[in-house]
């Protein structure tokens, strides 16, 4: 959005920072004005803490202000998840997400391209360690806010060095043109060597096409598994592609099973809607015999001879 000129002149003009630190100085903001300026600042990170006195950032906070003071423009964390096309992970999916990765407490867990951090919340309940990288310093900061994870760096993730400490990847990335591929390929070299790898993908990743076939390839030499998601599972999210979930170990395990990929049952609902095929047989000929009889009818009165009556006379009744 473009930031009004009372709100861009406080940003400009009224504010001190000192490495994570910003602070407001002069005369006190109405609260309708500060209201305005605090959603710019929680846009870029900032975060309002009554203890520093200060807004507090997770980057350097002159760094996080300098484009909104440069362009005049912000996009706000509303705006952010339509552009980004960011669909948080709806509760059933993560649970079952949860399920496929066996979490046991005090595991380490890596959650890539982490957004509000619902797959993050949910493996920190259940006692595991977790880490975070965002690369948008608004979401790193609203995941801060939750005291849940250890802690968040923000990053973009494809440009983020390995570090394969973690027992746990668990994921929901971007999906545009293939991202989500390539995010989970870098992810996996996170893992330690008994680690386990899983994340929401999209259903392409199950078509066997050219820009596919080394990723399926990946998969099937680790071992991995693919489990498609019901039809409209992110539909409270925003979007209905359809999804699955992939599982990858680290290393391939001693009794892994060829992969199986999902197929698309398209008629499914069409054959349950039509019911037996025995029914449907003694439909159709009961069917036909109606007709048959209907024309035979038809057939006999065509067979019967017109009655002739005289010209200027007058038939009984």
């Amino acid at each position: 959005m473009r930031i009004p000129t009372d709100v861009l002149a406080v940003l400009s003009d009224r504010t001190r920072t000192d490495g994570h630190r910003l602070v407001l100085v002069g005369p006190r903001l109405t609260p309708a004005l500060y209201q305005r300026v605090n959603e710019v600042l929680e846009a870029v990170g900032g975060r309002w803490t009554k203890t520093e006195g200060a807004h507090l950032f997770p980057v350097d906070a002159a760094e996080a202000l300098a484009p909104v003071l440069t362009t005049g423009e912000v996009v706000t964390l509303g705006e952010k998840r339509t552009l980004a096309q960011y669909f948080p992970t709806p509760d059933p999916v993560v649970g079952r997400l949860i399920a496929l990765a066996a979490l046991e407490p005090g595991m380490t867990v890596l959650e890539p391209s982490a957004g509000s951090g619902a797959i993050a919340t949910a493996a920190a309940a259940r006692g595991a360690i977790v880490d975070c990288i965002e690369r948008d310093p608004g979401y790193a900061t609203d995941l801060l806010d939750t005291h849940v994870v250890r802690r968040v760096q923000v990053a973009d993730f494809l440009t983020t060095p390995a570090n394969p400490g973690y027992d746990r990847v668990l994921m929901n990335p971007p999906f545009t043109r293939g991202t989500d591929m390539a995010h989970v390929t870098h992810a996996l070299r996170f893992l330690k060597p008994d680690g386990l790898l899983v994340s929401v993908m999209s259903w392409a990743v199950a078509e066997q096409t050219g820009s596919t076939i080394a990723f399926r390839k990946l998969v099937e030499q680790r071992g991995g598994l693919v489990e498609a998601l019901p039809a409209r599972a992110f539909a409270q999210s925003g979007t209905t592609v359809d999804t699955v979930l992939v599982t990858i170990p680290a290393t391939r395990p001693a009794d892994a099973r060829p992969t199986v990929w999902p197929v698309r049952d398209l008629l499914t609902q069409d054959v349950e809607e039509l019911g037996n095929p025995a029914d449907i047989a003694a439909e159709i000929v009961a069917d036909l015999r109606k007709a048959i009889a209907a024309f035979e009818e038809v057939a006999a009165t065509l067979a019967k001879p017109e009655p002739i009556t005289a010209p200027g006379t007058v038939e009984a009744t």
